[in-house]
């Protein structure tokens, strides 16, 4: 018998190539083994770990033109990946090239994210050529790639025919007014797309109505995001104009523009008998008091309606009553963001008053509102009794150590909330009293206590409550006083701990020693995944 080993790697049997790729990273099996023989492509194709490569995510890796030249050349081929993301990779207009020739021929790929990559309006050209013919690609992101006018023209004219694609990204892109239009004359052809994100492009009024009059009649689109594009009043009406007859659009997002009250009251008019609208979003859109009133008048009767953001408007208490009084008769909105509004405790208090009445509200966002001691409370003495509210969102409060016991009082009784986010209060000492709920509470799941002046001993008072606790999954402690002494405690309790599986300890001056021995110590807890 001969004892002479193989020469050459292509001669060497299935299972010693099998046990080479074992010790190779998915890159490497891509770029270095795929493609060298027919052998090595055989072998590859039944590897197990090729045939379940369904997605690449290289973001952020230098990758260059030349790199998704090497990359490519694996694609076209390729039967696994269905998602790939190259995001922050300089690719350029060459590099988008050379994924537009692969776009032609393969088959298999969904998704492909090449936002950031400066493909510009002729890589946005080569992409929109290769997607007249594709059949399978069903998501697009190019955000952030300086394509402008003319690449929103050549993306425009492929959707004509495009029949597979239905998201397509292009936040970013200086789009404006003019290419807006085109993207709108497709919108009244194509029959495919379900997504536009056309955030950040300057499209202006003029923009908006353009893109009303394609949705007066488009039967697909059901999200669109025009955030932050100075729609002002004027746009806010020729929208509102198009959802009178438009049957299709479910979420529409409109936040950072500038529609102010009267905006906002062409809105509120098509809320009172549009059946399609899910989800809107007028954050930041200086609608003020009296356009918040108006939308609180609309949401008495619609019953569609599900998700709501207001933050940011200057709505102040009073109007917050409007809308506190709407959702006791609103049997259908679930999410309200109110954050930023400086509602005061007098706002906490109309809101409290209508979670006694509401059967629907499951997220209440109110950051940054100045509610205080008093709001906390009011809002405690309602959750002892809620039972639809599961998330809830009061940082940066000013609610302090007396705030914090109120709730932690509240959340012995209350069997529903799962995520509470007290960031940025100065609990400080009031730690200890969430500590002791979280020995009795069974539902909460999500605690956040960033930024709360806790110290070494409110570690401790933690540490002693997840000994016990059984249902916590998250506990974010960053940007607190906790140091190598509060690390330790928590690391104690949470060796035997099986549930926790997320605990953010960054910014709290722990030494890297003590994170070493606190990680030691925690070796054998193999599902929990510590920050430092």
């Amino acid at each position: 018998m001969s004892n002479k080993t193989p020469s050459s790697l292509l001669a060497l049997p299935v299972e010693l190539v099998y046990h080479i790729l074992d010790n190779l990273d998915q890159l490497t099996i891509l770029y270095s083994v795929r493609n060298v023989c027919t052998r090595l492509n055989v072998i590859t194709d039944t590897y197990y770990r090729y045939q379940t490569l369904t997605t690449l995510n290289l973001g952020a890796n230098g990758i260059g033109d030349e790199g998704t030249k090497q990359l490519t050349n694996v694609l076209i081929n390729n039967m696994t990946i269905i998602a790939l993301y190259l995001g922050w990779n300089q690719i350029g207009e060459k590099g988008a090239q050379h994924l537009a020739n692969v776009l032609i021929h393969n088959t298999t790929l969904a998704t492909l994210d090449l936002g950031s990559n400066q493909i510009g309006q002729k890589g946005a050209q080569h992409l929109a050529n290769a997607l007249t013919n594709n059949t399978t690609l069903t998501t697009l992101d190019l955000m952030n790639n300086k394509i402008g006018v003319d690449g929103a023209l050549y993306l425009a004219n492929a959707l004509v025919h495009n029949t597979t694609l239905f998201t397509l990204k292009l936040a970013d892109n200086a789009i404006l007014n003019q290419g807006t239009q085109y993207l709108a004359y497709a919108l009244t052809k194509n029959t495919a797309l379900t997504t536009l994100d056309l955030r950040n492009n300057a499209i202006q009024d003029n923009g908006a109505q353009h893109l009303a009059n394609a949705l007066a009649n488009n039967i697909t689109l059901t999200t669109l995001s025009l955030r932050w594009n100075q729609i002002g009043k004027e746009g806010a009406q020729y929208l509102a104009n198009a959802l009178t007859k438009n049957t299709a659009l479910a979420i529409l997002d409109l936040m950072g523009n500038k529609i102010a009250a009267d905006g906002a009251q062409h809105l509120a008019n098509i809320l009172t008998s549009n059946r399609t609208l899910v989800t809107l979003d007028l954050g930041w859109n200086q609608i003020g008091k009296e356009g918040v009133q108006l939308l609180a008048n609309a949401i008495t009767k619609n019953t569609t309606l599900t998700t709501l953001d207001l933050m940011g408007n200057e709505i102040g208490a009073d109007s917050v009553q409007h809308l506190a009084n709407a959702l006791i008769n609103n049997t259908t909105l679930s999410i309200l963001n109110l954050a930023d509004n400086d509602i005061g405790n007098n706002g906490a208090q109309y809101l409290s008053n209508a979670l006694a009445n509401n059967t629907t509200l499951t997220t209440l966002y109110i950051m940054g509102n100045r509610i205080g001691v008093d709001g906390a409370q009011h809002l405690a003495d309602v959750l002892a009794n809620n039972t639809t509210l599961t998330t809830l969102d009061l940082t940066n409060n000013e609610i302090g150590a007396n705030g914090a016991q109120h709730l932690a009082n509240a959340l012995i009784n209350n069997k529903t909330l799962v995520t509470l986010d007290l960031g940025w209060n100065k609990i400080r000492e009031g730690t200890q009293y969430l500590a002791n709920t979280l020995t009795k509470n069974t539902t909460l799941t999500t605690l956040s206590l960033v930024g709360n002046e806790i110290t070494q001993h409110g570690a401790q008072y933690l540490a002693n409550a997840l000994a016990k606790n059984t249902t916590l999954f998250t506990l974010n402690l960053a940007q607190n006083y906790i140091l190598n002494q509060g690390a330790q405690s928590l690391a104690n309790a949470l060796a035997n701990n099986t549930t926790l599986i997320t605990l953010i300890l960054t910014g709290n001056q722990i030494e890297k020693q003590r994170i070493e021995d606190a990680m030691e110590i925690l070796k054998a807890n193999d599902a929990l995944k510590v920050l430092w």
